[in-house]
């Protein structure tokens, strides 16, 4: 069965430059089990748990996070066992490591005898006397679009900008055991935010008048506050009425969509994205959902934040009826995702996906299932191929 029904307000814009999720952070979880090293691969050197804790045990390389993250806060506690030298280090954002290297280039927390918590490449980023020799430490980093800040032992170290390249990538535990000896990780923690989104640019969809721009035979309302609403007819239910649903007159290739939305209680709408063939949106696109799902603690594609038939949200963020939501949508080449009340709650790589034979382009839509719905701000910035962030 098809659940996509939402009720749509569109209002007028917002300040030109956002940074969706800026202040929204996700789950703190568990890095490391304290048990096995799943989650984790070993490179270029000899690793083990032993009495709990992960132990670099030979070699020059690095255990590396099998996930990759953008913007985060990754705390962890680490204990040299060479008293006289250490040299170990903690990496991040980076894409890969070359074949004829031990390690990848930057970003690295250093944990050289000396050079506790320094970041080569940033300037600013460096901190003395917080480090204790032969003991835990304590390290906590933070990570946000260009900046970053650390903490040792509890005391602040530095904050500092400045950060280039890649806006996510691996995490790893890095150590030079024939030089500086064996190292010891324990209680690794991250807590992930989404990527901070660069909205400057975004354009409205709508003109606050009328419908210019946009197609439909159902009764979509543009209201006096610059909202457009669906104000459905006597009789006017499901979700088939494909020329109801209110599609846009061009077809759009990767953007961001920014938009903000509300319904009544028992809502259901949902925004189209990449629609081929604008008589059968659901077979020729893809689908985030709109639904009245707030509260709910078992949840799936169908509900508020999935994409319908393919993935679930990783949280339930949608608002009570009545109230607004923003979706900031981007879709670049076979990439989603979606970020909901400035949570990350999709993160999909289509063409991997059951959506992953639907076209690179299309239309975009809102959906008429005979509800209440309004949107407002639906904003939308397209992305060129020269613009697109580096593979």
């Amino acid at each position: 069965m098809r659940n996509a029904s939402v009720r749509i307000v569109l209002a007028g814009m917002i300040a030109p430059m956002v940074f969706a999720g800026a202040s929204a952070r996700g789950e703190r979880v568990a890095l490391f089990d304290g048990k096995t090293l799943k989650g984790w691969t070993v490179l270029k050197c000899q690793a083990e748990v032993q009495d709990g804790n992960m132990l670099i045990k030979g070699g020059n390389g690095l255990i590396q996070t099998e996930k990759k993250y953008g913007d985060f806060v990754l705390e962890f506690e680490c204990k040299a066992l060479k008293g006289d030298n250490w040299d170990s280090g903690v990496y991040f954002r980076y894409e890969k490591v070359p074949p004829k290297r031990p390690w990848p280039g930057r970003y690295q927390v250093n944990l050289r005898k000396g050079m506790e918590g320094n970041v080569g490449g940033v300037k600013g980023a460096t901190s003395k006397g917080l480090y204790k020799a032969g003991q835990w430490n304590t390290f906590k980093l933070t990570v946000e679009g260009v900046k970053l800040s650390l903490e040792i032992n509890g005391k602040p170290a530095w904050k500092a900008t400045g950060l280039a390249g890649p806006k996510e990538g691996f995490i790893s535990l890095q150590a030079e055991v024939p030089n500086g000896g064996q190292f010891l990780f324990r209680n690794i923690h991250i807590t992930t935010r989404p990527a901070a989104v660069d909205l400057d640019g975004l354009k409205p969809m709508f003109n606050g008048k009328d419908l210019t721009g946009w197609k439909t035979t159902g009764n979509w309302v543009v209201e006096k506050d610059n909202t457009v609403a669906l104000h459905p007819r006597p009789g006017e239910h499901g979700w088939t009425r494909y020329d109801a649903y209110l599609t846009t007159d061009r077809k759009y290739k990767d953007f961001i969509l920014d938009l903000e939305f509300k319904f009544k209680k028992g809502g259901n709408s949902g925004v189209f994205l990449r629609v081929g063939d604008p008589k059968s949106q659901v077979n020729s696109g893809f689908e985030v959902q709109i639904l009245d799902t707030h509260g709910k603690k078992k949840f799936g594609a169908h509900d508020c934040g999935g994409v319908i038939g393919t993935a679930a949200p990783t949280k339930m963020m949608v608002k009570p009826a009545g109230e607004w939501n923003r979706y900031t949508i981007t879709c670049i080449g076979p990439k989603l995702k979606v970020v909901l009340n400035g949570e990350q709650i999709i993160d999909l790589d289509l063409s991997k996906s059951r959506m992953k034979d639907r076209p690179p382009a299309g239309y975009i839509g809102f959906q008429d299932e005979g509800k209440y719905v309004w949107y407002r701000n639906v904003r939308i910035k397209e992305i060129s191929a020269q613009a697109k962030p580096p593979k």
